[in-house]
């Protein structure tokens, strides 16, 4: 895990607007993120959780530490007749989620994909599509 300062955060969003960040790193591993922010570095600077970048709008560079979740992987924690539970991280892209989910023959998920972004992301922004929520 390396701290980069003035990264060029353009590939890292959808819009592909030209901001750097003051600090930056790339966090590969529930382990990694845990170790960072229980670091020296999880205080003192503003702090912008960056996971796949699609509702992130760049206006100028930002002054202090942006994360990049990057860890990957998914598991079946609990599955019925009715439901499917799985822990998925929050790096790994959605719509490889969903498209995975599918072919694993798990349904309920099929009118959410092709929605940008990472898991992450998902609880913050419910992602929904035709008449289906991803809390549902």
């Amino acid at each position: 895990m390396q701290i980069i300062e003035n990264y060029s955060l353009k590939h890292l969003n959808t819009f592909g607007i030209e901001a750097s960040a003051k600090y930056f790193v790339q966090l590969n591993s529930t382990k990694e993120i845990v170790d960072f922010v229980k670091g020296k570095y999880s205080s003192g600077h503003k702090q912008l959780i960056l996971n796949g970048g699609s509702n992130t709008l760049f206006t100028q560079d930002f002054d202090g530490l942006v994360m990049k979740i990057n860890n990957q992987g998914w598991d079946i924690i609990d599955e019925n007749y009715d439901f499917v539970f799985v822990k998925v991280s929050a790096g790994e892209n959605w719509d490889n989620f969903v498209r995975q989910s599918i072919d694993q023959g798990y349904s309920g998920l099929e009118n959410l994909s092709m929605i940008p972004g990472n898991v992450g992301a998902a609880p913050i922004h419910n992602i929904g599509a035709y008449g289906v929520k991803q809390k549902d």
